[in-house]
């Protein structure tokens, strides 16, 4: 897969920056995220994702999860993805992420759930098509993560403490 992405970035190349989040996205499979309650205090979950090439991630969670509840109230999420064996004094690599999230609907749930059956092959003994949430298949959804930013930090590539913010 290549990123349909155009970083615009005046130091680093879209093919290094690609590159970079592409090889960090592919080693992980677990992401954490916040979101706000309604009473305005932080919350947080973990979740395995999937993403396409314009950067937007899919989750697959219960829609009466608490998370998915403050999604309801405010779409606002913030998200993690990174290694978490990797040793404090290595070269660390990771991204943080924001962006709106919401339960994906037509070609979004078509896309998500495509592509989360690729990367997790045993969901497919429950779902075999995006129409098997609506028969009631898995109670469960897929939800979009559409992204606003992205920080990348990957100090085997791009050197110590230097952290590139990416808005597209």
């Amino acid at each position: 897969m290549q990123l349909k992405i155009d970083f615009k970035h005046p130091k680093y190349s879209n093919d290094e920056l690609s590159k970079s989040i592409l090889n960090i996205l592919n080693e992980n499979k677990l992401c954490s995220i916040a979101t706000v309650n309604a009473d305005g205090t932080s919350y947080i979950n973990t979740a395995y994702f999937c993403f396409d090439e314009k950067l937007n991630f899919y989750i697959l969670t219960d829609p009466n999860s608490q998370h998915c509840k403050n999604i309801e109230i405010n779409n606002s999420v913030a998200m993690t993805v990174f290694d978490s064996h990797q040793p404090w004094d290595d070269d660390l690599q990771g991204l943080q992420i924001n962006g709106k999230c919401k339960m994906a609907k037509g070609m979004h749930l078509i896309n998500g759930t495509t592509r989360y059956l690729k990367r997790f092959a045993g969901l497919s003994e429950l779902i075999k098509h995006p129409d098997d949430f609506a028969k009631g298949a898995l109670k469960s959804r897929i939800y979009i993560i559409e992204t606003n930013w992205i920080k990348l930090f990957d100090e085997k590539t791009f050197g110590e403490e230097t952290y590139i913010n990416l808005k597209y």
